[in-house]
């Protein structure tokens, strides 16, 4: 059993904006990017969503995350495997 802590959060209720995500399912959080929690929707894409569409379920942060915060207050929180400059705009290029 690893004794790694993921943070994990649930959708509050389903939302027309949003059809990639299901009111039922617990998302692991990958990162937090400007505050925003990027997770892996339900079609697999590590997309951003906005903290308030959540609730979490366990706050744990996993111990590797690297955070910094940006010039007005908002946060940046990654492992460091992802926190490579323009990891995410590669992945999606």
């Amino acid at each position: 059993m690893s004794n790694l802590k993921e943070m994990i959060v649930k959708l509050e209720s389903t939302n027309p904006r949003y059809p990639d995500l299901s009111e039922e399912q617990q998302y692991f959080v990958l990162s937090i990017e400007a505050n925003d929690y990027r997770i892996l929707n339900d079609i697999g894409k590590p997309y951003l969503y906005a903290p308030e569409l959540f609730d979490v379920l366990d706050p744990t942060e996993p111990g590797d995350w690297m955070t910094e915060f940006g010039e007005d207050g908002e946060r940046y929180s990654y492992p460091a495997p992802l926190n490579e400059a323009s990891f995410f705009e590669d992945f999606f290029d």
